[in-house]
C-alpha cells in the first residue's frame, strides 16, 4: 500500500508539472487596440534647409510589443503623418528613443503579462510563462538579484533579429536614414552585418540605418548600468556629423542630437506606458518618464521637426 500510494503520489506531481508546462506554453492571442494618433511641431520650413531632423516620441504600452508586427504599426502610422505633411525626405534623420528597442523582450508572452501593473508582476509573469528557459538560465547564474538579467539573456538573440529587422525595413519603406534608438542585449556583436547576441556582459547598443536599409556609420556601444562619459554616436549627413548624446541623469534613458551647427534637440524619451524590469538598474528609473517636459499634452506619439541649416 505505501508503495502504491508513493506511485499515486509521484504520477500526480508529474501530472501536475505537465499540466503546468502545458499551461505556460499556451499563447492565447490578446485583444489589440493601440492608439495610433501622433501630433507634429515644429517651425515652418524655412527658404534653405539642409534637411530636417525628426525625433520621434512614441507613446508605448506593453501590448504594443506583444510581436514586431504590433510595434512597427505604432511607429509606421507615426511616419506615415510624418510623410503627409512633408517631413520625410533625402536629407531627413529620423530619431528613436533610448531603449525603444529593449522592451522587444516581451514578444510572445502570456496576456497576463500585459496586464500586468507593477514590476514585480511583470518578473513573474516572464517566468511563469517560460519555465523551463527559465530554469536553464538561472542554473547558470543563481544569483537572484540578477534574476530580470537572466531573463533579459534567455530572449536576446530573438531580440537581436526582431530589432534589426524592424528598424532597417523602416528606413527602407520610407526611404530616410534612421536612428533605432537602443536596445539592451549580452555582448552584441555584427557578423556579416547581421545583429547577434553573445554570452558577456550587457551592453546598450544603437544602430543607424541607411535609406536602403543598410546601416549607416559604426555601431554605437556604452557600459550597463549606464555611466556617464562624453562618447557620442556620429551619424553621417549632408550637412555634416550630427551626433546622439546620452544620459540617465534626469532619472530617466534620453538622449540629445547635436547638429552640424553645434545646436541641440529637445530631449528624446518613451512616452506611454512601461514598467524597467531589467536587473542593475536602479528602481528608481523611470523608462517612460512622467514628469518629464513633454511637447504638449495631445495624446498619442509625439513628432518633433527641427530643420537644419545649411552649411
Amino acid at each position: 500500500m505505501r508503495k502504491l500510494a508513493s506511485l499515486l503520489i509521484l504520477l500526480l506531481v508529474l501530472a501536475g508539472i505537465g499540466g503546468f508546462l502545458y499551461w505556460a506554453d499556451l499563447r492565447p492571442s490578446a485583444h489589440y487596440l493601440s492608439d495610433l494618433r501622433s501630433h507634429t511641431h515644429g517651425e515652418p520650413q524655412p527658404e534653405r534647409s539642409a534637411g530636417n531632423l525628426l525625433l520621434i516620441r512614441p507613446q508605448l504600452f506593453p501590448l504594443d510589443y506583444q510581436s514586431p508586427a504590433h510595434l512597427r504599426l505604432k511607429l509606421a502610422a507615426a511616419l506615415d503623418r510624418a510623410r503627409d505633411e512633408g517631413l520625410l525626405g533625402s536629407d531627413t534623420l529620423v530619431v528613436f528613443p533610448e531603449h525603444i528597442g529593449t522592451w522587444l523582450l516581451a514578444r510572445d508572452e502570456k496576456p497576463e503579462f500585459y496586464r500586468a501593473r507593477t514590476r514585480q508582476e511583470v518578473r513573474d509573469w516572464l517566468l511563469l510563462g517560460n519555465p523551463l528557459l527559465a530554469v536553464r538560465v538561472l542554473l547558470e547564474n543563481l544569483d537572484a538579484d540578477r534574476l530580470d538579467e537572466a531573463l533579459l539573456r534567455m530572449k536576446a538573440e530573438g531580440m537581436a533579429q526582431d530589432y534589426q529587422t524592424l528598424f532597417s525595413g523602416l528606413a527602407r519603406e520610407y526611404e530616410v536614414a534612421l536612428v533605432a534608438g537602443s536596445i539592451l542585449l549580452p555582448e552584441p556583436q555584427l557578423r556579416d552585418g547581421e545583429l547577434h547576441s553573445g554570452d558577456g556582459a550587457l551592453r546598450n547598443l544603437s544602430l543607424a540605418f541607411a535609406a536602403d536599409g543598410s546601416l549607416l556609420g559604426e555601431p554605437y556601444e556604452e557600459d550597463w548600468p549606464w555611466q556617464a562619459h562624453d562618447a557620442r554616436q556620429q551619424i553621417p549627413h549632408a550637412a555634416g556629423i550630427i551626433a546622439i548624446e546620452r544620459s540617465w541623469q534626469p532619472g530617466y534613458p534620453q538622449s540629445q542630437v547635436r547638429l552640424p551647427d553645434e545646436s541641440s534637440s529637445p530631449p528624446l524619451f518613451l512616452r506611454g506606458k512601461l514598467s524597467w524590469p531589467i536587473g542593475g538598474a536602479s528602481r528608481d528609473i523611470e523608462l517612460t518618464p512622467t514628469q518629464a517636459e513633454q511637447a504638449s499634452a495631445e495624446p498619442g506619439s509625439h513628432l518633433i521637426n527641427i530643420w537644419i541649416a545649411p552649411r
